[in-house]
């Protein structure tokens, strides 16, 4: 295979170096003379270029975005009822805790004690939203924030 390879590839080599040397009206194999002139010829028109299909699909305008639906009118809450006041509720205010700019409160409750923040939420659905010296202040339901004191131990007299 090898001996046969070696002589297709110098048979090759052969008929392109005789094509090379070969002058070009003879390589045609037309030849011009002076005699003949040949007619003027149009232009040829130049190859279409090749058009590939598109591998991630055709480009596409912008879609407009689609109309919005005209939305019914959100429906207004039903007012609710004040909720009672939390030391009705069992909530007393045990003590505040400050560290740098942190602040907790402990609140107890029948239930057991809990550990405060502001932006928590007790037991029945109310949010703290301050805690200071007085105590913590509770968005209960009503239009003003409710304060949630410190409990006053009476002293038995004597």
């Amino acid at each position: 295979m090898t001996l046969i390879a070696l002589a297709a590839s110098g048979l090759a080599g052969q008929k392109l170096h005789e094509t090379l040397n070969t002058p070009g009206d003879e390589v045609t194999g037309i030849r011009v003379t002076d005699g003949e002139v040949a007619e003027p010829q149009p232009p040829a028109q130049p190859p279409r270029p090749r058009r590939w299909p598109a591998v991630f699909g055709e480009l596409q305008p912008p879609k407009p975005p689609p109309a919005a639906e005209p939305q019914p009118p959100a429906p207004t809450p039903e007012p609710q009822p004040p909720r009672p006041p939390l030391d009705s509720l069992g909530y007393a205010l045990k003590g505040v805790v400050r560290v740098d700019q942190k602040i907790w409160a402990m609140v107890s409750h029948p239930t057991g004690d809990q550990l405060m923040r502001v932006g928590d939420t007790l037991s029945n659905g109310a949010t703290v939203k301050r805690i200071d010296e007085q105590g913590v202040w509770v968005d209960n339901g009503g239009d003003d924030l409710a304060l949630l004191g410190f409990v006053e131990e009476k002293q038995p007299p004597g």
